[in-house]
């Protein structure tokens, strides 16, 4: 043939690649999903968004995941096909994916790969008897400290008594008690939600971490155990189509999730302690009332209205003060109440934002199937024409993305106008 090829070392290259795809990819994909995409913050006002990262955004993410698996699988296939070519012989002729049982794998769900034989994937370590090692990736650990933005409410249990019986007899918010009306709604913890951005700046540098073991495993393989056209049309398909397509994306979206995250974080913090300050100076309020008031929880409003009109004074309580001191608290609720219509406002304008989630999946759509590398020209030709088709996939998901981060900017002038 005028070159050398180690055909089986070419075809141990091909269950290689399906060691990434049943290994290293569904690795990243749990810290994506279960750390990434983590509602754990996510309650109170902003839950609507819990729902939504755990929902439609999270299948996104799986069927990128998926469909990464399934194309690195197709190329291992390739790559075994070519070592056939070449003379290396096969016991059975089962594409790698369903070698691999990736076959049963749903968008919902993250599977990983069956290995081979009782010691799955551990041929493909360091140690092992292949060449080619899977990528050692750096996982790490994700805390969520158990905070929430109520933590800093002053102790309003003294005169949550009190609060209660104003809130219901002047129907601050629709029949709701204080706690319900005030103090749930600032259950969410921004710490957990920067930990899902946190997860997700790690999801980008473990892609990158892949694209550079692909890429000098790949070398390897080119430079010591294939030699010649078909070597260079791989060594090109695994550069194009992987390490500046699929992982390039996963890289590019990992940093743009994150700054969604963060930015969330960020805003809902600040709009939580205004309201938090708010919400003290109503207890506060409460606090210097209480024990005017006590002797009184329990009548209706109507009733005590009548007793200032009529009789002024009860239990030498001064009626007309006690109302204007209550009406005072109650006046101080709408601002509060207008806080949290600005956190939900955060929930409206960040769920689309996740869902450029998808053009990570177009991505890995556009690497071609080869059928088999030892066609050198056929697989030039088919690198050339999908390449224009990546490129302009690439160029769509960085105009999503400037597009989505007009989001941010919505986040920052809610945070503005919040409290003003």
């Amino acid at each position: 043939m005028g070159f050398d090829v180690d055909e089986a070392t070419v075809a141990d290259f091909g269950h290689y690649l399906a060691a990434e795809a049943g290994y290293s990819l569904p690795t990243i994909e749990t810290l994506a999903r279960n750390e990434g995409m983590s509602a754990n913050g996510f309650v109170g006002v902003l839950e609507p968004l819990g729902e939504a990262v755990t929902g439609d955004a999270s299948v996104l993410v799986g069927s990128a995941f998926s469909l990464m698996q399934r194309k690195l699988c197709d190329l291992g296939d390739s790559i075994r096909a070519a070592a056939r070519d070449y003379g290396h012989v096969e016991y059975g002729n089962v594409s790698m994916f369903d070698y691999s049982k990736l076959n049963e794998d749903t968008d919902e769900e993250i599977s990983y790969g069956a290995g081979y034989g009782h010691d799955g994937y551990a041929n493909y370590t360091e140690g092992g008897s292949s060449t080619f090692h899977y990528t050692s990736l750096e996982i790490g650990e994700i805390e969520r400290p158990d905070t929430a933005y109520s933590d800093d409410l002053d102790d309003y249990g003294p005169v949550l008594t009190v609060l209660d019986w104003i809130w219901t007899e002047c129907n601050v918010d629709g029949g709701k008690g204080f706690t319900d009306s005030l103090v749930s709604p600032l259950a969410g913890n921004y710490k957990s939600i920067e930990a899902n951005g946190e997860a997700w700046t790690n999801v980008g540098t473990n892609f990158g971490l892949l694209a550079a073991n692909l890429l000098s495993n790949g070398t390897t393989l080119a430079t010591n155990h294939w030699e010649g056209d078909a070597a260079t049309a791989f060594t090109q398909f695994l550069d194009v189509f992987w390490q500046k397509g699929a992982v390039w994306a996963g890289e590019k979206l990992g940093t743009f999730v994150a700054a969604g995250f963060n930015k969330i974080a960020e805003v809902s913090k600040a709009i939580a302690q205004v309201a938090v300050d708010a919400i003290n100076a109503i207890v506060r309020a409460a606090a210097r009332i209480a024990t005017k008031a006590i002797p009184f929880v329990g009548w209706a409003w109507g009733v005590l209205e009548s007793a200032a009109k009529w009789v002024g004074k009860v239990f030498g309580v001064d009626i007309n003060d006690l109302i204007d001191d209550i009406q005072a608290i109650v006046e101080m609720v709408p601002a509060v109440l207008d806080l949290f219509d600005a956190l939900k406002n955060i929930v409206e304008t960040m769920q689309n934002y996740f869902n450029t989630l998808e053009e990570l999946v177009n991505t890995v759509k556009q690497i071609p199937e080869i059928g088999n590398f030892s066609d050198a020209v056929a697989t030039a030709e088919s690198i050339n024409e999908s390449a224009t088709a990546l490129e302009e996939q690439k160029t769509q998901l960085e105009e999503s993305s400037d597009t989505a981060d007009d989001a941010l900017n919505e986040l920052d002038e809610i945070a503005e106008n919040a409290g003003s």
